[in-house]
C-alpha cells in the first residue's frame, strides 16, 4: 500500500465558490474532502492534455540572418569550425581551419597558482603576446585543455567573442576567446586571443552526492523522486496539475524539536509534497502523510516559520489552490488552519515582521496574471513588452493578525506600486539600518523593485538607489560580500550567450541588452548601491534560478551559490 502514493493520499483542498465570493478573497477555513481513489488516477496516456507551444513577442525586427542579423551567420559558421577544430586528431586536419600566418596567444598562460579550499587556482586577465602558431603547436594546446565547449557571446565584423569551458582529469578551465576570421567560404582563423583565463586544479570533488544515502530508503523515493518531468507529463492529465518548468521550492527547519534540521519538498500537482525528518544517523524519514501535509496541489514554495510565537516551526505552502497555513502541534504533526485564495499562480514566499508588532507576516510573489482552468502562465497571458512588462500577477502582503488569521494589506501599506511585474522572488533586509525590514522584489521581464519601509509604509526607491536591474530577475539574496558591515544585493538573472550575441548587433535596442547579461551584484555605498557585477566576475551563472550567499569554506567571506539549468531532452553528454 505504501508503494502507491496515489492510493494513500486522498486529501484535497476544497473551497466552495460561494464562500470565496462572499468573503472577497479574505482568509477562509479549508475543508477536507475524501476522494475516491479512482478520482485521482491518471487517464490513459492517449487522452493526456497536449501542451501547446506559446510564442512570445520579443519585439525583434523581422529580419533574416542575411539581412538584419548578419552576425548570426558568422556565429553559426565559427561555432561549427571551432568544434571541428577542437576534435581534430592530426596537425593536417588543424591546418584546414587556419589562415596563412595564423597567430595566437597562450591558451593556458603559465601563471602562479593560488590555494583555494586545498585546491589550486590559476588566473590571468590576458593570454600574453601573439606569436606565430603552427598547426602542430595549436593541436598540442587544444588537446591539453581536454573536452572543450564553445559559446559565441558576440560578433563584431569578422571577430567572434566566445565563452570557453574545458575539463580534463583534475582540472577545470574557463576563458574568454576572441577569434578573427577571413572573409572566405569557409572562413579560416586569422588569430586567437585569450582573455580572463582561469584554471582550477582540484585534488577531488568539493561536494559528494548523498541523496540516495539520506532519503533513498523511503518508499516514495524510487517511484516519485527519481522520475523526471518527461515521465510525469505522460501520466498527469490535467494542465492545472503540473508545472513543466519544475518551479518547486523547499523549506528547511527543525519541525519535531530534536535539534536536527528537517526538509519539506514541494512537488507538482497530483504528486504529494514530502516531509523528511532527519534521523540521528543522518538519514531522513518521509512522514508527510502521517503529519498531514502530503498535499497533492501544485506547490511552488514553502516556509517553516513560527506564526503563533509558541516556539515551534509552523508551515506555509504556496499552492495553486491558495496559500495554506498549517500549525505545528507539539512537534508531532501539522494541522491545517486556513488558507488565502486570493493569490493565484503563487511562485515564492518570504516572511518578516514588517510592522514590528511581534509576529511574522507573509509576502507572496505572484508570477503571471493568467490562471484559467485550461491555461496557465504564458498560455493565459504573455509578458508585454518582454523587457519591461507590467501585466503580470499582483503580489500580496498578508499581515499576521494572530490565531492564524491574515489580512491582505498590500494596498494599505503602499506595496501596490509597480506591483504587476512578473515577480519570481523577494527578500527582506533592513538595508538602511533604521530598524525595520525593507523588501527587494526580483521581477522577470523588466525592472526590479526596492520597497523602503518607513514605519510600516513602503515606497519603491529602486531607481533612486540604483538597483532596478532591468533583466530576467529570478532570485534575490542579501549578504555582506566585502565585509564592510553593510548588506549587499545579489540578483540571479538569466545569462544567455545567444541573447548577448543578438543584443549587441546594430538592430537591437540598447535598453534591452541588459536582459541577457546574467547575475547582478550591487555593493552597498553611502549613496545607494554600485553595480560590481562585471568587476566581480559573477555574471555568467548560466540560466540562474536561485542564487545565494553562503560561507562554504568557513573563511569568513561570503561565497556565491547559483542553481541553474533548464528543461532539455536527453543528450549525448548528459551524466
Amino acid at each position: 500500500m505504501r508503494g502507491s502514493f496515489r492510493a494513500i493520499l486522498p486529501l484535497l483542498f476544497v473551497a466552495t465558490s460561494s464562500v470565496l465570493a462572499d468573503l472577497n478573497d479574505a482568509l477562509i477555513p479549508l475543508t477536507l474532502k475524501q476522494m475516491a481513489r479512482t478520482d485521482r488516477l491518471p487517464k490513459p496516456v492517449e487522452e493526456a492534455v497536449l501542451f501547446t507551444e506559446v510564442a512570445l513577442d520579443l519585439g525583434l525586427p523581422k529580419y533574416g540572418a542575411s539581412e538584419g542579423w548578419p552576425g548570426e551567420a558568422l556565429s553559426r559558421m565559427a561555432l561549427s569550425r571551432l568544434n571541428n577544430l577542437s576534435n581534430s586528431k592530426t596537425a593536417k586536419e588543424i591546418q584546414a581551419f587556419l589562415a596563412e600566418g595564423f597567430i595566437s596567444t597562450s591558451l593556458e598562460p603559465d601563471t602562479p597558482a593560488d590555494p583555494l579550499w586545498g585546491d589550486l587556482i590559476k588566473r590571468s586577465g590576458e593570454g600574453g603576446i601573439h606569436t606565430p602558431t603552427s598547426p602542430e603547436a595549436l593541436l598540442k594546446k587544444i588537446k591539453a585543455l581536454g573536452k572543450i565547449k564553445f559559446k559565441v557571446t558576440r560578433v563584431e565584423n569578422r571577430t567572434t567573442h566566445l565563452h570557453v569551458e574545458a575539463d580534463r582529469s583534475g582540472a577545470e578551465y574557463s576563458a574568454s576567446w576572441l577569434t578573427s576570421w577571413t572573409d572566405t567560404k569557409p572562413p579560416k582563423l586569422i588569430n586567437l586571443t585569450v582573455k580572463n583565463f582561469e584554471t582550477i586544479i582540484s585534488e577531488g570533488p568539493w561536494f559528494h552526492d548523498v541523496t540516495n544515502t539520506v532519503i533513498g530508503k523511503n518508499s516514495r523515493f524510487e517511484p516519485q523522486v527519481l522520475h523526471g518531468i518527461d515521465h510525469w507529463a505522460q501520466r498527469i492529465t490535467r494542465i492545472g496539475d503540473l508545472s513543466l518548468a519544475g518551479h518547486h521550492g523547499l523549506a528547511v527547519g527543525d519541525v519535531d524539536g530534536d535539534g536536527l534540521e528537517d526538509l519539506y519538498v514541494c512537488d507538482g500537482g497530483s504528486l504529494p509534497n514530502q516531509l523528511y525528518l532527519q534521523q540521528p544517523d543522518g538519514t531522513a524519514k518521509e512522514v508527510a502523510l502521517d503529519w498531514g501535509v502530503a498535499w497533492l496541489e501544485d506547490s511552488r514554495s514553502a516556509l517553516f516559520v513560527d506564526l503563533d510565537n509558541d516556539g515551534d516551526q509552523d508551515l506555509v505552502v504556496a499552492t495553486i489552490a491558495m496559500i495554506a497555513f498549517a500549525e505545528n502541534l507539539n512537534n508531532q504533526a501539522f494541522k491545517l488552519r486556513g488558507g488565502f485564495p486570493g493569490a493565484p499562480y503563487p511562485f515564492s514566499l518570504s516572511a518578516a515582521d514588517f510592522d514590528l508588532d511581534g509576529d511574522l507576516d507573509i509576502y507572496t510573489c505572484i508570477y503571471g496574471a493568467g490562471n484559467q482552468p485550461k491555461k496557465r502562465g504564458f498560455e493565459a497571458s504573455s509578458p508585454n513588452p518582454f523587457n519591461e512588462a507590467e501585466n503580470g500577477g499582483r503580489n500580496v502582503l498578508l499581515s499576521n493578525l494572530g490565531g492564524f488569521q491574515f489580512a491582505d494589506v498590500t494596498r494599505e501599506v503602499g506595496l501596490d506600486q509597480n506591483n504587476t511585474r512578473w515577480s519570481f522572488s523577494a527578500s527582506w533586509e533592513d538595508y538602511d539600518r533604521d530598524g525595520d525590514p525593507d523588501l527587494y522584489v526580483a521581477n522577470d521581464f523588466g525592472r526590479n523593485c526596492l520597497y523602503q519601509n518607513n514605519n510600516g509604509q513602503f515606497s519603491n526607491i529602486a531607481r533612486r538607489a540604483g538597483v532596478e536591474d532591468m533583466a530576467a530577475g529570478m532570485s534575490v539574496s542579501w549578504g555582506d560580500s566585502n565585509r564592510d558591515g553593510a548588506p549587499d544585493l545579489l540578483i540571479g538573472n538569466m545569462f544567455s550567450s545567444a541573447g548577448q550575441r543578438v543584443s549587441y548587433q546594430r538592430n537591437y535596442e540598447a535598453g534591452k541588452k541588459r536582459m541577457a547579461r546574467g547575475n547582478t551584484l550591487f555593493i552597498a555605498s553611502k549613496d545607494g548601491f554600485q553595480d560590481a557585477s562585471i568587476a566581480s566576475g559573477i555574471t555568467n551563472g548560466g540560466w540562474a534560478w536561485s542564487s545565494g550567499f553562503a560561507d562554504l569554506n568557513n573563511d569568513g567571506w561570503q561565497d556565491l551559490v547559483v542553481t541553474n539549468g533548464y528543461l532539455s531532452n536527453s543528450r549525448d553528454d548528459d551524466l
